[in-house]
């Protein structure tokens, strides 16, 4: 192997690996843009002091501890009476439908800060010292005002003189049973909440905006080359894109949107995603997963799809529990048949062990993912596997263009082989037209000469010339005879040599005279011959012959009462043949062609003068148009002395 192939090889693996590093340094450089960990604030009672955490650089994440007032939608009025303020009720099972929670903190005087998290489902009312600062939804203890929306909110905080503040939360959820709950908080002075908020804006918009773009371009590669795997790609994509409820609710859609419809596609999302897992395992695994499970897969996947938006919201939840358990047989199922796969392999190839580890990477986390969601405010609405899921599709894009380059290689080693297959068919044509043309020339003498001398047997019997014309007959089946002996010979010996002996130069014109007499005389024509050469010829007598023949055929066929004369002379070491006509010529715009293949004017094949000059060089001489014109034509050829 040169070591140019082996450079290339090299940099068509380790190419692909650096821009992969270069990807995944990139998106864990903009995972760091934000925080991620955080000082915790520990309270009781609703009550935290902050006086004694510094705000100037660190963001803190404040435990939800708040106190909770369920099944009541309170005020601050409620609570400026400390005798006959409601009193909490912390020690809740289940999260009532309406409600309220209250935090009180202790701040150093006239500070401002910035509390930001998730909205409590499914809509909030947020009171701070008093005043109505947020209003997401509409809060109401009656479900038909009810009005549900979820959004990421930031709350001023100002602690004032005596550095007190008081928040209040009003929820109502009427969407599911399971409602109202404080999401994950988080505080610190408005300047780092804003950088933070920067932070998780840009990386939600450059993961899910990214992934939305890697959807669309495999759902264009999918519809192009038809490839399941790509269209797999592509609907992992979609759902690990809205899996961002930040980017999805407040980016994607318009601020107006329904709820409820909202809600629908964000559970139905969620629901998806284990099915996805499973349809690139099916995908990239082709050969390993039976239709039966596929069929069945996309089945029960159609149904859970559908009963998303017939159930009512409340069973929602329910229904994405159901679905990550159905997939559990489906994915051991495909597992066993991996294993089944990768045993009967003796050796798996790297792109399979590459797609195997990106998938397996996406179901791990996938796992992980739905262990974590609903006790992890975060994963719950941004999620884990985006930027896995972004790896993932970088590795999985590598292993199909690996596929695709195979593929591609593999055709064109097909192509290349078609085209040689191509070219020995179109050889083997040229050999059945040169083969053709051959056995035309002796069956045309036998055909004339039959037809004379039937013709003078029916009026006169037989002449003194019927003998020498039964001769010239016998003559060209025996040569007919060589010449199928020869190609039987070549096609199943493998003979590929030219017998070359001594040829006498006035018995090869007395046999073309003897052939060709009659044919030039059914246009009136003469053959007339001038022997000058009195020395042997190195060649093949068969061959030299069908040269004279084929020429004075040329001649006699644009001659009409003419004359043909073939001449001969020497020099110290070559014979040559002239071959001369005193008949119409060959049109100028011809001259450049009438020794390549295929070229005729005249209506036949176009190999004659093709096979002459091949002839003539193959006996190391040279055939050459001396002159043409509206008075005739001339050729010579040149033919090596015999030494014996």
């Amino acid at each position: 192997m040169s070591k140019k192939t082996i450079m290339k090889a090299m940099s068509s693996r380790i190419l692909p690996v650096i821009v992969l590093a270069a990807t995944a340094v990139f998106f864990i450089f903009c995972r760091g843009r934000f925080q991620t960990k955080f000082l915790i604030i520990e309270h009781e009672d609703g009550f935290v002091d902050l006086r004694n955490y510094d705000f100037s650089s660190e963001v803190y994440h404040l435990v939800n501890n708040w106190d909770c007032f369920p099944g009541k939608l309170y005020t601050p009025e409620d609570f400026k009476d400390p005798e006959k303020a409601p009193v909490p009720n912390n020690d809740i099972s289940r999260d009532p439908p309406l409600g309220t929670f209250r935090m009180r903190f202790k701040a150093r005087p006239e500070t401002y800060l910035t509390l930001c998290s998730f909205s409590v489902d499914f809509s909030t009312r947020v009171f701070v010292n008093g005043k109505e600062v947020r209003n997401i939804g509409f809060v109401s203890d009656d479900p038909s005002r009810f009005v549900p929306k979820v959004r990421y909110m930031t709350v001023p905080l100002y602690s004032g003189e005596n550095g007190e503040i008081e928040i209040i939360y009003q929820y109502s959820n009427f969407v599911h049973k399971d409602g109202g709950f404080v999401q994950s908080t988080y505080i610190s002075t408005p300047e780092n909440i804003d950088e933070y908020e920067r932070g998780i804006t840009m990386y939600s918009l450059l993961i899910g905006s990214g992934l939305m773009f890697l959807m669309f371009w495999f759902l264009l590669c999918a519809s192009i080359q038809r490839s399941w795997e790509y269209a797999a790609l592509a609907f992992c994509c979609l759902v690990i894109a809205l899996r961002n409820q930040f980017f999805f609710a407040e980016y994607l859609i318009d601020p107006g949107y329904n709820f409820f419809w909202e809600y629908r596609v964000i559970v139905m999302d969620a629901s998806l995603i284990p099915f996805s897992a499973l349809y690139l395992l099916d995908a990239f695994f082709p050969k390993m997963v039976s239709r039966k499970l596929i069929a069945l897969q996309s089945g029960v996947f159609l149904i859970l799809g559908a009963l998303h938006w017939i159930v009512d919201t409340k069973d929602l939840v329910d229904l994405c529990h159901i679905c990550y358990y159905v997939c559990i047989p489906f994915l051991a199922w495909s597992i066993f048949d991996l294993i089944r796969y990768l045993l009967r392999q003796h050796k798996p190839e790297l792109p399979d062990v590459v797609a195997l580890g990106a998938v397996s990477l996406f179901i791990v986390m996938l796992i992980r993912e739905g262990i974590s969601t609903g006790s992890n405010s975060t994963v719950t609405h941004f999620g884990i596997t985006p930027i896995v899921m972004v790896i993932c599709v970088m590795l999985l894009a590598v292993v199909i263009n690996g596929r695709i380059q195979r593929q591609m290689l593999a055709l064109e080693k097909e192509r290349h082989k078609n085209q040689l297959l191509e070219q020995v068919n179109e050889m083997n044509r040229d050999f059945l037209r040169m083969v053709a043309h051959e056995l035309k020339t002796p069956l045309t003498v036998i055909s004339g000469y039959a037809q004379l001398t039937e013709r003078q047997m029916v009026r006169n019997g037989i002449s003194e010339k019927t003998p020498e014309r039964l001769k010239t007959i016998t003559n060209e089946a025996n040569r007919l005879g060589e010449i199928v002996t020869k190609l039987m010979d070549y096609t199943y010996n493998d003979v590929r040599e030219v017998e070359m002996t001594a040829v006498d130069v006035k018995q090869l014109l007395n046999s073309a005279v003897a052939v060709m007499n009659p044919v030039c005389a059914k246009h009136s024509n003469t053959l007339k011959i001038i022997n000058g050469c009195e020395s042997r010829i190195k060649g093949n007598f068969e061959l030299l012959l069908q040269v004279l023949i084929n020429l004075i055929v040329n001649a006699s066929k644009h001659t009409r009462e003419g004359v043909i004369c073939v001449t001969t002379s020497e020099n110290a070491t070559n014979a040559v043949f002239t071959v001369q006509d005193n008949g119409q010529g060959i049109a100028p715009e011809a001259v450049p062609h009438i020794f390549e293949k295929g070229y005729t004017t005249g209506g036949g094949n176009g190999l004659g003068l093709a096979i002459c000059k091949e002839t003539v060089e193959l006996h190391g001489g040279i055939l050459e148009l001396v002159s043409t014109s509206p008075e005739g034509t001339e050729f010579r050829f040149s033919i090596p002395k015999s030494e014996a």
